[in-house]
């Protein structure tokens, strides 16, 4: 069993507000090369910049099994949550000091799904526009291998930073340092299905038994989400709103919230297939309407499915906070596919199940 749960103190950087008394591209090069602390999702996932210049940021992410479900997949929301870091700071680059970006739209369009031979995620963002408040960037994210697994664009928020650019601020506390960070852990080894199950069993008899407790996946043991209601075409599901999951400041990485509303929308699309069909999600729309604050109450998401094509499903989801405001709103599609699970049993890789 995994020694990490989210009730753990969380390791990494909130309000070093040192970041912000440089220009965004002085800022982005102390964090490339460690001279300012990560934030805490940094420490959770491993996500880190590698490289930035004026206008371009370079980010990597380890792929490992924290992210599986019950079947030992990964589903296109981590894509979200490695994406949203590279697009945000390839903008911050050209701002002066005092400024920081808030992400207002993200769109994802999936070309490959994840495996265990993935490895690191490279993303590579590029400033396209930049206004004085509005900022428009893309990212193309590839594997360890250099395959194109996917591209995104976002629109930022340009915004002032009430820093005092004299001030001199203490180096913020950045929590334990004992032991290994958690993204670079053992996860837990109990968190699967049978293999029978995941030939015969029937998508939404499957979903009964993992609200009820039956087995928990690694992706909700490290994320802390949970599934609380289903039926055929909907699931609603709860979010904490960790302090592991911020990019630096008090509301939650934007990343984390477009995760969360994928995997509800994938969760929606999966009850409703049939046995033995898989299905791969094609595309990722998020809308923010409002920050989600640390420490704040879980996370509330409404996912269901609103076109339900032989091949092809779309769905919308909602999130909301503790009070029943909403944090963002996603849309996405996938594409279904009779027999893929025979096909990967089978020994087909996940691309050619879905291209065949």
């Amino acid at each position: 069993m995994s020694d990490f749960t989210l009730d753990e103190p969380h390791r990494g950087a909130i309000g070093d507000m040192r970041a912000f008394q440089l220009p965004g591209l002085e800022g982005a090069r102390r964090y490339v090369r460690g001279e300012l602390p990560g934030a805490p999702i940094n420490r959770l996932t491993g996500l880190r910049p590698t490289d930035v210049g004026l206008g371009k940021a370079t980010f990597s992410m380890p792929i490992t099994r924290w992210y599986e479900d019950p079947f030992g997949l990964v589903w296109a929301g981590v894509f979200a949550l490695f994406a949203d870091a590279p697009l945000g700071i390839a903008i911050w680059t050209g701002l002066p000091p005092g400024k920081t970006v808030a992400t207002s739209e993200l769109n994802l369009s999936f070309v490959r799904p994840f495996t265990r031979d993935t490895g690191n995620l490279v993303g590579r963002a590029t400033s396209i526009h930049q206004g004085r408040q509005v900022g428009l960037s893309e990212v193309e994210i590839s594997d360890r291998n250099g395959r194109i697994m996917g591209h995104g664009t976002t629109r930022c928020l340009i915004m002032d930073m009430p820093v005092d650019l004299e001030a001199e601020y203490p180096v913020p506390d950045t929590g334990p340092e004992d032991g290994p960070d958690p993204y670079l852990r053992e996860p837990p080894r109990d968190g699967y299905f049978d293999l029978e199950t995941v030939i015969n069993g029937e998508p939404i008899e499957i979903q009964k038994r993992l609200i009820a407790g039956e087995v928990t996946p690694n992706v909700w043991h490290y994320t802390g989400a949970r599934w609380t209601h289903k039926g055929k075409g909907h699931i609603t599901g709860v979010f904490p709103t960790s302090p592991w999951f911020s990019s630096g400041g008090p509301n939650l990485y934007g990343g984390v919230i477009a995760w969360f509303a994928e995997a509800a929308m994938g969760s929606a699309v999966y009850s409703s297939v049939g046995p033995g069909e898989v299905f791969g999600t094609l595309d990722l729309n998020v809308r923010f309407t409002r920050p989600a604050l640390m420490n704040s109450g879980d996370l509330t998401v409404n996912a269901e499915v609103t076109h339900e094509g032989r091949r092809l499903r779309i769905a919308s989801a909602e999130v909301l906070n503790s009070e029943g405001k909403m944090v963002a709103m996603a849309t996405s599609s996938a594409l279904v596919v009779e027999g893929g699970i025979r096909a990967l049993m089978q020994g087909w890789i996940p691309d050619e199940v879905l291209q065949a």
